[in-house]
């Protein structure tokens, strides 16, 4: 086959394909597509021209899940799609008739919108449990024909197929044509080939019914015939670019002529019409494109189905064929719908068993899943004056005579589906209810325990057989009749009692009890020893029964008094005091106590020294402590460094102290009142370091040892920002240092200075960061 001449605009196609890695431009990420046009009348609708205009759509069908190139045609100055998937050019080529040479070799295209397919399992109550995505990609473009006696024929051709196709004869070694043939017929009618109403089912469930519509519409309303029909090969796996052909690239450079060669099936088990595998069931409704069918096989197939478009003429002409390919996941799904009904036992026919306690209304509720994929229910109940029906998701009646009523519960009964449907059956008993009630002994003034006494009775033939009493306090279910009860607190409680016949039926009681008897004792937690002035007194109630109901009286001794349960109490005097406590419960019960000489409180010291001098120094590190301590009769001092560690300790009541660094140094004082009662103070001091500065009035630089420099002496440590500068009678500047330690040897630039009288300044910060200036004058002596 000889290579087509190219157009100008398919010699750019080729040279940006030529810098296109091969293994970017795999195409197994194409899984199907469609061709469709519409006929949109004659070139500037001038018949003369000869020529028509034809709105044609392309749609490509993507796999979105694995690795692979991006839809082609995302722009012709990119390689590069979204995410950084990458796209190569998109072209199409046109041929006329049974030529071999395209009557238009290279018709480049650009995508259009992009959409994420939606799942379409063909059965309403399954959910797919394996992950799987497709995208659909639109080519929107138009193209002028004249009207000619052979056919027009659109094709796209792409290499490869998904390996992992199990239908098809070396799937990862074949590519796909997608394409349409615009048949004389057709042009002269000015046809529009037939849509699909939806996009392709991308999954099916195994060993599940379905029933897809892929029906399609046109608008001349002209026959429609549905069949199975077979993939179409097209493109290659050669990445050299340097074939005689231009067809079986990746990325053919020209599609390649009509007629195309069909995809070869796994004989014998797939083929046209079993391309799910013999033994699936897949029909396909000529008339209608019902698609149907239950597959078996799980895995990944390449399906292809065919419109055919017959005109109604009294001899029908056949118009167009669209042919439709697409990629189908068929793995194991859940299934969603199932019958329950809420609180029920089962019985050996494993039929739900509901009690109804007491003739008259009852609600049985449901609780089948997934409610989202149920859309219809059935309720038929054989009640005692016939059939009780109804259609919403709970199920009310209303049975006012004692008996067992048989039912059923339907979910989706007409749907198509057998996993749609599910049926719960059920008996509904009636049994004759029971009017409970008890009564109490009236709690008094005394902490005793109550007697309940039960007074139900049963309004048929039914007999009670168990007793169940919660007494609101926490304390274990009671299970006697006529039960004897001991609240270890007080309070407001609702006593229930819960009784059970022999039908399985429970009736319930409440009353409320008023337990607020008075304590026997009134207690309070002990308290050893004796208090110091100001003096905190926790008192705590241990008197029982009691809460924050009842009334509390208390009076402390020195005219102090509390409401509460368990007040706390500040002495501020030293003392013996008696307390007195009164309660009183919320139903008027009462009883007090008097504790005497309960509290001892007695003086205590106040602890206080001072230091002299105040602000110790480098200089001056010896203090003296002075006890300012009041009505202390022993005293001690402990003296320790910022880590803790102890220093000195004496228990003088002054005492002498040498400071011995900078560091930081914590006197704590210890004093003891005759009465026992003891204080402490800690006060922190830190030495102060102070810097001396000295400079000599006369120097004598002659060499004999003495006074031979201008030096400045002192305690001069921790000292910055330091300069140092001397200057004649004149203001000139002889000399100038940083460094502390340096002074003037009395020369200046290398030649001696004359005697006599010189002017210097000094600055400098010192340990404690003040700033420090001072001026001078010194005589230099020859």
């Amino acid at each position: 086959m000889s290579f087509p001449k190219l157009s100008p605009k398919g010699l750019l196609l080729l040279l940006a394909l030529t810098f296109v890695p091969f293994s970017e431009v795999l195409a197994d990420h194409i899984v199907g597509g469609e061709f469709t046009y519409s006929c949109q009348g004659w070139l500037n609708d001038d018949p003369s021209t000869g020529i028509k205009v034809y709105a044609c759509q392309i749609n490509m069908y993507r796999d979105c899940i694995g690795d692979g190139a991006y839809f082609d045609g995302v722009a012709l100055t990119t390689s590069t799609g979204p995410d950084g998937f990458s796209s190569s050019p998109m072209h199409i080529s046109i041929y006329r008739g049974n030529n071999t040479t395209p009557y238009e070799a290279t018709r480049s295209l650009l995508l259009g919108p992009v959409a994420d397919v939606p799942i379409n399992l063909g059965n309403p109550c399954l959910e797919f449990n394996e992950e799987v995505c497709q995208q659909i990609g639109v080519y929107d473009f138009e193209i002028q024909l004249p009207v000619s006696d052979e056919s027009y024929t659109l094709t796209y051709q792409r290499c490869c197929r998904n390996m992992t196709i199990l239908n098809l004869l070396n799937p990862s070694e074949i590519g796909s044509t997608y394409f349409i043939e615009i048949t004389p017929e057709a042009q002269q009618r000015c046809n529009e080939s037939p849509k699909f109403n939806i996009n392709p089912p991308i999954a099916l469930c195994a060993n599940a019914d379905f029933q897809i519509d892929l029906g399609a519409t046109e608008r001349e309303g002209d026959s429609l015939v549905y069949k199975f029909c077979d993939p179409i090969v097209g493109g290659g796996q050669d990445g050299s670019m340097q074939t005689p052909s231009s067809f079986d690239d990746v990325v053919p450079l020209v599609e390649s002529p009509p007629p195309y060669t069909s995809a070869g099936f796994r004989m014998p088990q797939f083929n046209v019409n079993n391309q799910l595998g013999v033994g699936s069931t897949l029909n396909l409704d000529p008339e209608t494109g019902l698609m149907s069918g239950n597959p078996i096989f799980r895995g990944t197939f390449s399906l292809a189905i065919c419109v055919e478009e017959w005109s109604r003429d009294s001899v029908p002409v056949l118009l167009s064929e669209t042919k439709r390919e697409f990629q189908m996941t068929v793995d194991l799904c859940g299934n969603q719908v199932f019958a329950d009904l809420l609180e029920t036992e089962i019985d050996d026919q494993g039929r739900f068993f509901i009690r109804q306690c007491g003739p008259g209304q009852n609600t049985i509720i449901n609780e089948s899943t997934v409610e989202r994929f149920i859309t219809e229910y059935n309720w038929e109940l054989d009640g005692p004056e016939g059939l009780i029906t109804g259609s919403n998701r709970d199920f009310s009646s209303t049975i006012n005579e004692v008996g067992v009523y048989e039912g059923t519960m339907i979910l989706n009964r007409s749907s198509i589906a057998d996993n749609c449907r599910d049926t719960a059956f059920f008996l509904l008993g009636v049994f004759p209810d029971t009017e409970p009630d008890f009564e109490f002994t009236v709690p008094g003034c005394d902490d005793e325990p109550i007697d309940f006494t039960d007074l139900s009775v049963p309004l048929g033939d039914n007999t009670i057989v168990n007793w169940s009493w919660d007494f609101a306090d926490n304390s274990n279910e009671d299970t006697r009749q006529n039960p004897r009860h001991r609240y270890s607190i007080p309070g407001s409680f609702d006593v229930t009692l819960t009784t059970t016949d022999n039908n399985g039926c429970t009736a319930i009681a409440t009353n409320n009890l008023d337990y607020f008897p008075s304590p026997r004792t009134i207690l309070i937690e002990p308290d050893e020893g004796f208090g110091c002035v100001p003096f905190t007194k926790d008192f705590i109630n241990l008197s029982q029964p009691i809460n924050d109901d009842y009334i509390f009286e208390w009076e402390f001794g020195d005219g102090g008094m509390a409401d509460i349960a368990s007040p706390t109490y500040v002495y501020e005097n030293s003392g013996v005091y008696d307390v007195y406590l009164g309660i009183t419960s919320p139903t008027g019960c009462f009883v007090d106590t008097t504790f005497v000489s309960l509290v001892d409180v007695r003086d205590a010291p106040e602890a206080d020294f001072i230091w002299t001098p105040d602000e110790p120094t480098n200089i001056l590190p010896d203090i003296r402590v002075l006890d300012q301590s009041v009505g202390a009769n022993q005293r001690r001092y402990v003296l320790r460094n910022a880590a803790g560690d102890q220093l000195f300790t004496t228990p003088a009541q002054d005492f002498d102290y040498t400071l011995r660094d900078t560091g930081q140094v914590f006197i704590t004082q210890f004093v003891t009142h005759p009465s026992g009662c003891v204080d402490t103070i800690t006060k922190d001091l830190r030495l102060r370091l102070i810097n001396t500065y000295f400079l000599p009035d006369v120097f004598t630089p002659n060499g004999d040892g003495l006074n031979d420099a201008f030096v400045p002496v002192g305690l001069l440590n921790g000292v910055t920002n330091y300069r140092l500068r001397v200057w004649t009678r004149w203001g000139e500047l002889v000399f100038s240092t940083n460094v502390i330690k340096d002074g003037w040897d009395g020369t200046f630039n290398g030649r001696e200075s004359p005697g006599g009288a010189y002017l210097w300044d000094v600055q400098y910060t010192d340990v404690n960061g003040d700033a420090e200036a001072l001026k001078g004058g010194v005589v230099l002596v020859r």
